[in-house]
């Protein structure tokens, strides 16, 4: 009978403490950190022999959790948008040499920390 009333007790004991645990928002395993990355700001774009040059200010998250940079281009204001490329952290610069002559271009960038992405930075246009 003791047997049973200590393992009564103990199964209690558990059941409230991980009850306690989900009410505070928390699992009983490991916690979760949101990550949240603020934009690159700044989208430049300069006419090279070579295609466009972009380049743009860093997140505010870099350095930091920033993995890079992936830009995009779509040949319409409003998109679908491609991806062309990804730069590494740190790296505020991009030549784009896929170009087409006599063609125009809206690109954006945005930051990239693993599988979380900040918002696209403003759009910028060109023609070559």
């Amino acid at each position: 009978m003791k047997r049973i009333g200590l393992s009564i007790g103990v199964i209690f004991l558990l059941v409230s403490l991980y009850g306690c645990a989900v009410a505070n928002g928390k699992s009983a395993g490991a916690e979760q950190k949101s990550i949240t990355l603020g934009a690159p700001a700044a989208l430049r774009l300069v006419i090279v022999p070579s295609g466009f040059k972009l380049n743009w200010k860093p997140s505010p998250e870099d350095p930091g959790v920033v993995t890079g940079y992936e830009i995009v281009r779509s040949d319409l204001a409003s998109g679908p948008f491609i991806k062309v490329a990804t730069v590494s952290k740190g790296n505020s610069e991009y030549i784009d040499t896929t170009a087409k002559p006599e063609n125009i271009y809206y690109y954006k960038v945005r930051a990239v920390a693993g599988t979380v992405y900040s918002p696209y930075s403003n759009t910028v246009t060109g023609e070559r």
